[in-house]
């Protein structure tokens, strides 16, 4: 007899075991270590400046934007067209110039300060955009900057002229120190006294507040200890402000030559410090704030002894 055709033996479909996907392509003999078919196409070879030199330029002056580098190295970076042209015609001392033909704008200023930096630079490297773009510490690459010298002097070294001194105790805001540069600058003064854990002038918001203004004062870093008894030796005469007393700023004579002694941002001059000042003036105020910023409260003094100084002569 035929035999009867036998039905397939059907499972339950949770019991049917699902089908194998097609085993995928590892083309391992046409990969690389990480995964990518090598290119056909011949790599050119990394220029010879982007293999020696550039890495340890890059890193050299990246380190600049701390101040332990700063003061480790006795150097500053400072960038831009403008402030680069301004420490050359200074005679500053340029360690390093660094440009990136592919950012400079090659308007008739940029040759010549470009020009001038070649001139002036004991180094001078020329950078990829983005090894550039690596060191700035601006949004507007401009393709142009320098490592400077920074000269401070010890306090020993002053000799005050008719030209007022601004010593600063305390200041942490670099954009304040710069902001107060911009002013001394542009009223005369000879210098600056940074007295204690004042912030550091050659800090990049100090340099970019000032304006380049920077560049026209003598810098003197001491202790407030130092600063006093150098002030007693001299018989040199301090002012202070404080809201405190009834003498405002306007109604006194100010002697030449002066200092202009200011303190921290939040708390002032201290007890102590006022102490060693010769005037004590204020600034009046008629709103409800109890304070004025200090690069604020610092040049409406000075704009005053600025201004007396020009009836004087």
């Amino acid at each position: 007899m035929p035999r009867k055709p036998t039905k397939p033996n059907r499972q339950p479909a949770s019991q049917q075991r699902p089908a194998r996907p097609p085993a995928k392509r590892t083309d391992r003999d046409e990969r690389s270590n990480y995964g990518r078919k090598p290119s056909t196409q011949a790599q050119k070879p990394a220029p010879v400046f982007e293999q020696t030199v550039l890495p340890d330029i890059v890193k050299e002056i990246r380190q600049l934007r701390s101040r332990d580098a700063r003061d480790r190295t006795g150097t500053y970076y400072i960038e831009g067209a403008r402030i680069v042209a301004q420490a050359i015609n200074a005679g500053l001392p340029i360690e390093i110039g660094a440009i990136s033909l592919e950012l400079l704008s090659r308007t008739e200023h940029s040759n010549e300060t470009v020009s001038a930096l070649r001139k002036a630079a004991k180094q001078m490297v020329e950078l990829s955009i983005s090894a550039f773009s690596g060191i700035s510490f601006k949004e507007n690459l401009q393709g142009i900057g320098a490592v400077v010298k920074l000269e401070q002097e010890p306090l020993s070294n002053v000799q005050l002229t008719d030209r007022p001194w601004v010593a600063l105790n305390g200041v942490g805001n670099p954009g304040n120190l710069g902001a107060i540069m911009r002013t001394c600058d542009a009223v005369g003064c000879e210098g600056l006294i940074l007295i204690g854990d004042t912030t550091d002038p050659y800090h990049p918001a100090a340099i970019r507040a000032s304006m380049g203004s920077l560049f026209a004062l003598r810098m003197v870093r001491t202790t407030f200890e130092e600063f006093g008894q150098w002030k007693n030796a001299n018989g040199y005469h301090v002012i202070g402000t404080t809201p405190d007393v009834e003498q405002e700023y306007h109604t006194i004579s100010y002697p030449s030559p002066a200092i202009l002694l200011m303190g921290s941002e939040r708390l002032g001059l201290s007890v102590v410090e006022q102490s060693i000042c010769d005037t004590l003036v204020r600034i009046p105020m008629a709103g409800t704030c109890d304070s004025l910023n200090l690069g604020v409260a610092t040049s409406i003094v000075l704009y005053e002894m600025f201004r007396q100084q020009r009836l004087a002569q």
